[in-house]
């Protein structure tokens, strides 16, 4: 395009712009706008008719009171929180350094534990570890019926692990003192 023909382009532009806000300009000095008034076929609908029961008696009708129900609040149904996610399952190696950590101070947890990892990992290598935790978190919480029964069961299971020569010297051969003998 030539610098001629950009400059009819521009100047028509600037032509169309002045138009458009020239009207917009002389319809907003024009004033505000008034609104008709109703007519008079408008004004007769809108004003009330009285009722043929005050027009009959004459006087107005007494106030109705009206009843107001009780404002208690309906009762709510019991707020649950979100239970947090389940943590994850521990996986093996995890499980072995735990109840390594836990050893004595939490035998409940430690027989949980060895209880879930007997579960997940039946024919791990790890496992007879893990039935020697059962008998001796049961040992420590003085289940010892208990302890001595899951012994019988890991000797019979695994007979030439270390774990359960230690198991068999301990529970089944010598069993522990009574509770509360010093």
């Amino acid at each position: 395009m030539s610098k001629s023909s950009i400059l009819v382009v521009l100047g028509a532009a600037a032509v169309v712009l002045a138009v458009v806000f020239g009207v917009f300009a002389r319809d907003d000095r024009s004033g505000p706008r008034t609104v008709p008034e109703p007519s008079e076929t408008q004004a007769s609908r809108a004003e009330p008719t009285p009722s043929v029961f005050t027009e009959a008696r004459g006087e107005p009708l007494p106030a109705v009171p009206v009843p107001v129900p009780a404002l208690t609040a309906a009762p709510r149904p019991p707020r649950t929180l979100a239970e947090p996610p389940a943590p994850e399952p521990l996986d093996e190696a995890s499980l072995i350094a735990t109840l390594h950590e836990l050893a004595a101070s939490d035998p409940p947890q430690s027989l949980k534990l060895a209880r879930e990892a007997i579960a997940r990992f039946p024919e791990s290598p790890h496992a007879p570890e893990f039935e020697w935790n059962v008998v001796k978190a049961l040992a420590n919480m003085d289940r010892y019926g208990q302890a001595e029964e899951e012994a019988r069961r890991m000797v019979e299971k695994y007979p030439d692990n270390p774990l359960s020569v230690d198991v068999e010297h301990h529970i089944l051969n010598h069993p522990p003192n009574p509770p509360g003998t010093p």
